[in-house]
């Protein structure tokens, strides 16, 4: 346990250290920059859209798609906010609301975030309260404000794949149908950002058909771009001569096996620049872009494992456990697990499905061994460190006496 002595040193130290970064904000998820190098034609394509607003007329349902960390979330703001400036120098009434359905985790959530941007909760009666209404209710007291109001709404769904995986698309539904009864004056324009090509694919063909109006594919960006990205921003970001060139150029070779993800260069950056300062390095190089790369994959696993499900927990005990790995002895040792604290077993293939979702976040590897006449079994073992896997499940009381068992 740390004395007081102790944590003045660290405080002592943090104050009397060479600072590397002039400007931590620009190293943040929430910095927009001014102008998005390598997005000019997306930009475009979305202001020329919005641009009918000026006119008084609707624009079109919008849906944006790409993998994260290519820019779609930051050329919608950029857009948006420039749009706003234009609107109140017209005198034109535009709400913006902006709403992540990932961080809202449930539908009524997301309805109560967009009450709160555009007002409605400031007036007496027709508020949508954070409980206690349905969602027809809370949806209805919405669109019968902005007919009320006549306002001209753009709602911006970020994530919103996760909305539909979680609470299918009846919410999408309302609110791409609502202009259709509405009076003269207000209208609702969605734009949905979603980090998956095959999003369409889950809604409803109608629903389908009156939110995508028009689309736009965010491509990946190269190494290079990245690169650019990258020094422009450590230009912004870092005191002179405070970040190696190589550094850089590591982040972005990383950030581009991610598919292009500027969002995980940047963190690289970031990261980077605070492990240099704790030793007091007089600048970032390429040894802190690795080990920040370890930091930031031991705190994603971390998370992820300690907010997974009970069972998924089991799971993974299981193949910690397991002394061959293969998928009876692990399913064998997570029914063993369940029953010691007392619960109730899933079957076999689901506990299959939780291995591949597992597989799929890159927390464990699967091999398929072939065993010859015996036919092939599948070899499972975790890709996390087992001290990872043990800090995250202790956090749960369920599992604080199963890990050492």
């Amino acid at each position: 346990m740390s004395s007081n002595n102790d944590i003045d040193n660290i405080f002592e130290k943090a104050a009397s250290g060479k600072a590397l970064v002039k400007s931590r904000h620009t190293l943040t998820i929430d910095y927009v920059p001014e102008k998005l190098p390598f997005r000019d034609a997306e930009t475009t394509t979305l202001a020329q859209a919005l641009s009918t607003i000026l006119k008084g007329s609707r624009p079109s349902n919008l849906l944006l798609f790409g993998k994260p960390g290519t820019g779609k979330t930051a050329v919608v703001k950029n857009v948006v906010e420039r749009l706003k400036k234009k609107t109140d120098e017209f005198g034109i009434d535009v709400k913006v609301p902006i709403v992540n359905a990932k961080l809202t985790n449930s539908a009524y959530k997301v309805l109560f975030e967009i009450a709160e941007h555009m007002g409605i909760n400031k007036e007496e009666k027709k508020q949508v309260h954070f409980t206690g209404l349905s969602m027809g209710e809370a949806t209805d007291r919405i669109l019968q404000y902005v007919q009320k109001k006549k306002l001209h709404v753009i709602l911006v769904i970020d994530e919103i794949d996760s909305l539909v995986d979680r609470n299918g698309d009846d919410i999408l539904y309302s609110f791409t149908r609502a202009n259709e009864r509405m009076a003269a004056g207000g209208f609702i324009s969605l734009i949905g950002i979603s980090n998956s090509l095959t999003f369409k694919d889950k809604l409803d063909p109608r629903v389908r058909s009156s939110l995508s109006e028009e689309e736009t594919v965010f491509n990946p960006y190269t190494v290079d771009q990245l690169r650019q990205i990258l020094a422009e921003r450590a230009r912004i970001a870092f005191n002179e001569g405070a970040i190696a060139d190589a550094a850089i150029n590591l982040c972005a070779a990383m950030g581009g096996r991610e598919h292009g993800d500027a969002r995980k260069a940047i963190d690289l950056l970031r990261v980077a620049a605070e492990l240099a300062e704790r030793e007091r390095a007089s600048k970032v190089d390429e040894k802190h872009v690795r080990a920040a790369q370890e930091k930031i994959e031991k705190d994603t696993s971390y998370e992820i494992l300690k907010n997974a499900t009970t069972h998924t927990k089991f799971v993974v005990l299981a193949i910690t456990k397991s002394k061959s790995g293969n998928t009876g002895d692990v399913y064998s040792v997570y029914s063993s697990l369940c029953k010691q604290a007392e619960q109730e077993p899933l079957t076999q293939r689901r506990v299959t499905q939780i291995i591949s979702e597992l597989d799929q976040l890159g927390l464990v590897a699967t091999d398929i061994i072939n065993q010859g006449r015996y036919g092939r079994s599948q070899k499972i073992k975790m890709t996390v460190p087992l001290t990872t896997v043990a800090e995250a499940l202790k956090e749960d009381s369920t599992f604080a006496t199963l890990i050492d068992g």
